[in-house]
């Protein structure tokens, strides 16, 4: 009786297995289409090249005008800290981890060139920091609270450099 209780069981499981196998033949389209990623995705990777841009045109402000180094070292190392937070927020799948050109689809701008005079370098900057902000600022409506809570964050913290490059420097 023990004998056909066990054979009970593997018929039984063997039948229920074989939608699984079967199914298991369309490898993973059976699972059907990924989803599409929520909308603070997009906005974290645009938060991201709106910090790696930043963190680029200070190297080229530092290549062009040495001499600001000093000045300019304290404000690098906080977007580099802005840039590994917002890193930190963002987990992609290895396999949907390709690179595009632009999170949202159009092409980033080329910077104008870096004035060579400290004065002008500066203002390049702090260009570049009042339009970090408001980039960052108009997504504050569309994300989670916990992301907006950042990006106003790193936005107030453009803002400040902007202020601070506005009266050239930190002197």
């Amino acid at each position: 009786m023990e004998q056909e209780a066990t054979r009970r069981r593997v018929l039984v499981a063997a039948a229920a297995a074989l939608p699984l196998v079967i199914g298991g033949c369309k490898g993973i389209g059976a699972l059907g289409t990924p989803p599409k990623p929520a909308a603070d995705v997009a906005v974290t990777k645009d938060a991201i090249t709106v910090e790696s841009t930043l963190i680029a045109r200070y190297g080229a402000v530092l290549a062009a005008v040495p001499s600001l180094a000093g000045e300019l070292g304290p404000l690098l190392a906080q977007h580099r800290d802005h840039l590994a937070r917002l890193r930190a927020r963002l987990i992609i799948p290895r396999a949907a981890a390709q690179p595009s050109a632009s999170p949202s689809g159009t092409p980033s701008p080329r910077p104008a060139p870096v004035p060579g005079t400290p004065a002008g370098a500066l203002a390049y900057l702090r260009d570049a920091e009042n339009a970090a902000a408001a980039s960052l600022l108009a997504h504050l409506d569309t994300v989670p609270p916990s992301l907006a809570q950042l990006l106003a964050s790193i936005s107030a913290s453009e803002a400040t450099h902007a202020l601070i490059l506005g009266q050239g420097g930190h002197r």
